[in-house]
């Protein structure tokens, strides 16, 4: 830390307007960024400078990381500057910065804790300086998982910090924030996708998978919020059908009462994820494949039961996508001689597979609507991070989405 003597360092502040040098100074010193400042501070910088500042955060944080004091200064101030963001390309830059230098494996074990046991200055601001903090050392541990995978090398060394976040993250899951755990379910999916053992998956959807896909869905289907929704489930979902049995029964609970609740908007939903899966080309993905598709039989038995024609063909035709995967064209024979799902839509099964190769249109067509004019769809978004997905999923509350 740069020397400079207390009455100097007393006058300091992040009350601004500041100039570039002076906010990086202010780090230098250690000087502990309030919440009340971002306002200002915002308006001064621009995308570059902020950059270079937030790469300061991390340069300091490597060298300090072993006086405890100086680490807590360093990243409550960056979990503030970064949750008055919300931008993924700051948290990008800070985990560049932090993890090119060589000591980052030091300053990584002291982030962690400090960012997930250390009390907040401002108590007001915690809530949302906490889901930050959740959602950037969820980053950082994917980013460990991406080095460990290209430098084998590496792998015993990073093992340790990474069962260190994993332990870290399993113990907030119990926090009652949806963003928390719209950021825990996206970081064990992506960490435990085609591992052998999904058990951090198994417990988070155990702990919160019903509330979590409630929220989804239901910001789903308003209209202010469907695209941000639709492109999590979309990234996301493929990883909860890896998940245990007693997972999926939370899943179909969820499906079945969405399909009853909004058939049309959900039988959209599911054509949708459906062509999703198809075009996720690699091997890894068929567990989800035949998961889904499962779950598609299942939703059969209950369209069977209420409405076999409209909805019921609406899902043969989601079903027969999937029919290019030798495990989903097994399982669309077993649909077929189910004696629980209405003859009328086992012959729709048996001549779509019969009659169809590859990945041809579905037969069926699309729900038809009640309503006239324009064919039912979602509003799309591919470009929100998953940062910036947590955030505004996890802020937005369902009666103010409509």
């Amino acid at each position: 830390m740069n020397s400079v003597d207390a009455k100097e360092t007393s006058t300091l502040s992040w009350a601004g307007p500041l100039s570039l040098d002076q906010a990086l100074e202010l780090i230098d010193y250690g000087v502990l960024l309030r919440w009340r400042n971002m306002r200002t501070l915002k308006r001064s910088f621009n995308a570059q400078d902020e950059e270079i500042i937030i790469r300061q955060f991390a340069k300091r944080l490597v060298e300090r990381s072993s006086v405890r004091l100086q680490t807590e200064i360093l990243v409550e101030s960056l979990l503030v500057w970064l949750a008055n963001s919300t931008d993924q390309r700051n948290i990008d830059a800070f985990l560049d910065e932090l993890l090119k230098n060589s000591g980052y494996y030091e300053a990584c074990w002291a982030m962690v804790e400090v960012s997930l046991t250390s009390e907040i200055v401002e108590k007001r601001h915690s809530i949302k300086v906490f889901e930050m903090a959740v959602a950037v050392i969820c980053e950082l541990g994917k980013n460990l998982h991406q080095i460990q995978k290209v430098d084998p090398e590496n792998s015993s060394r990073l093992q340790p910090l990474l069962d260190y976040i994993a332990t870290f993250l399993i113990s907030v899951a119990n926090k009652n924030s949806s963003s928390i755990r719209l950021s825990l379910l996206h970081y064990f999916g992506t960490t435990e996708h085609s591992s052998v053992s999904r058990s951090y998956v198994n417990k988070i959807m155990m702990r919160f998978g019903h509330t979590v896909l409630d929220h989804l869905f239901a910001l789903l289907f308003k209209k202010r919020s469907e695209s941000i929704a639709l492109q999590y489930l979309l990234d996301n979902l493929p990883y909860v059908m890896e998940a245990d049995n007693m997972a999926q029964k939370i899943v179909f609970e969820t499906f079945k009462s969405n399909l009853l609740k909004k058939p049309e908007r959900f039988c959209l939903f599911l054509n949708i994820f459906a062509d999703h899966l198809v075009h996720l080309n690699s091997s890894d993905w068929n567990e989800s494949r035949v998961v889904f598709m499962k779950h598609l039989g299942a939703l059969l038995k209950v369209a069977s039961e209420f409405n076999p024609r409209a909805i019921g063909t609406e899902l043969v035709g989601t079903i027969l996508k999937m029919r290019g995967y030798e495990d989903c064209i097994k399982q669309i024979q077993i649909l077929e001689q189910d004696t629980d799902i209405k003859e009328i839509i086992r012959t729709g099964l048996h001549k779509g597979r019969i009659h169809a190769t590859g990945h041809a249109p579905a037969m069926g067509g699309h729900f038809r609507s009640n309503k006239r004019g324009r064919k039912p769809s979602f509003a799309r978004s591919n470009n929100e991070s998953i940062v910036q997905q947590v955030h505004y999923l996890g802020s937005t509350d369902v009666q103010k989405a409509s």
